[in-house]
């Protein structure tokens, strides 16, 4: 399985392990006047018992898309309880007091330029998602208007983050380079999320 969707300021590209029927990662995306949520699920293994794992967290945390993080983490956690298990990433961002909320298990990453031209990387709670009781820790960080993030499973390694973050190209044309940078025919899931925030 193979996509991609663009737009002005988002870019999602997805491949399955050796081009599989059903991809392990599974992702959500909800925009409206007032921010984004986005979220990134990587089931455990791949194909289409990683797949259900992974739908089961997504459909947890579309219930409320209005709750707190920590509690869309915990409804997630409940979601695969007796199935595969999940890596998850959650980034929500609110455009008035230009902040980004960001809570995860596993080994999904995100990435931004923060104020000061820093780079953001926080990190999840080890571990992953499994129906068994979790701690969680939602983070905060004020973003740098129009600045760029990335979000992805674990299927991309990307060299120079930063690099690619500061590129003044737009998020559809970034994208496609990083797609350049995946094989074929990948040894693992390969999902990521490329988007540029609001001046």
């Amino acid at each position: 399985m193979n996509k991609a969707v663009e737009s002005n300021n988002l870019f999602v590209f997805q491949r399955s392990k050796a081009l599989q029927q059903y991809c392990g990662d599974v992702y959500f995306t909800h925009e409206d006047e007032s921010g984004f949520l986005y979220v990134l699920s990587d089931g455990l293994g791949s194909g289409q018992e990683a797949n259900r794992a992974a739908i089961a967290t997504i459909d947890a945390i579309k219930e409320d898309l209005q709750a707190d993080l920590t509690y869309m983490l915990e409804k997630a956690n409940q979601a695969v309880s007796g199935l595969r298990g999940a890596a998850i990433a959650i980034i929500k961002a609110d455009y008035l007091s230009k902040t980004i909320y960001y809570t995860g298990m596993g080994n999904i990453r995100f990435y931004m330029i923060g104020l000061e031209d820093k780079l953001v990387f926080p990190l999840s709670g080890s571990g992953f998602l499994s129906g068994r009781k979790q701690k969680y820790r939602m983070q905060s960080f004020k973003y740098k208007p129009g600045s760029k993030f990335l979000l992805h499973s674990d299927g991309l390694v990307l060299s120079r983050v930063r690099k690619n973050l500061e590129s003044p190209l737009c998020v559809v044309k970034l994208g496609h380079l990083i797609e350049q940078t995946i094989l074929d025919i990948p040894t693992d899931d390969v999902t990521f999320l490329l988007g540029q925030l609001p001046n």
